[in-house]
């Protein structure tokens, strides 16, 4: 016998993380895509804290840069590539949260960011390197990985991301964007994301979709920069 459905509403929080810098130094099957740069989120409504990976030396966190669009924020952060050379990690993202008790739990973070895309391996089409637009999200544990999780845009279904990974922080997948899925998520208002838990508990997290397509704007000029 299945088990009903239930449904979750949102209410996003100023303090999101910088989820597909995360991303790296949680799974090392990411090592080749995104910027190395983690991020903690803190638990109180209106502020922000970024810090980088755990080294030998810790080093102060440095600040990020937050836009808010409708319900989506923009933020990037300095930092440096693996050459030294100066770089600059962006994306745009939103949290579904849920009251339990006195607290939000964080139930859905969803960040869209800009990675390079695959070298082309023909020389004599080799061109300077394409970017592309990559969804990461993390969900809780408990999750039914088989399952995946499939995100909706006004009730159709945009994009089907397979779980990559699951540590302390949640479970994790990722997924490129096309550009039939970029406009099916920045015309929509509002969106679902579909998890099934181990017990067979089928949840549906509704969140926005207001400001994404201002945010993804801002992105690619960054990015294009």
């Amino acid at each position: 016998m299945s088990l009903p459905i239930k449904s979750f509403s949102f209410k996003t929080f100023t303090s999101v993380a910088f989820l597909s810098s995360a991303l790296v130094a949680f799974s090392a099957a990411a090592q080749e895509q995104l910027a190395p740069a983690a991020a903690n989120t803190s638990s109180g409504a209106g502020s922000t804290q970024v810090a980088t990976p755990q080294t030998e030396e810790q080093k102060p966190a440095p600040q990020a840069r937050v836009q808010k669009f409708d319900d989506w924020y923009y933020r990037c952060i300095d930092g440096k590539a693996a050459d030294g050379s100066a770089l600059t990690n962006c994306e745009v993202a939103q949290i579904a949260t849920v009251k339990q008790g006195d607290q939000d739990v964080n139930i859905l973070t969803l960040a869209v960011a800009k990675v390079l895309a695959p070298a082309a391996t023909d020389k004599k089409t080799a061109k300077q390197p394409a970017s592309e637009l990559v969804l990461t999200t993390l969900v809780p544990l408990n999750m039914y990985l088989p399952a995946g999780i499939s995100i909706d845009a006004s009730d159709k279904q945009v994009v089907q991301l397979a779980y990559r990974n699951c540590n302390q922080a949640g479970c994790w997948a990722q997924q490129k964007l096309d550009a039939k899925m970029v406009a099916a998520l920045s015309k929509a208002a509002d969106g679902t994301g579909h998890v099934q838990m181990m017990n067979g508990q089928k949840v549906n997290i509704k969140f926005s979709l207001k400001g994404l397509s201002a945010a993804l704007d801002a992105l690619q000029k960054t990015a294009s920069n």
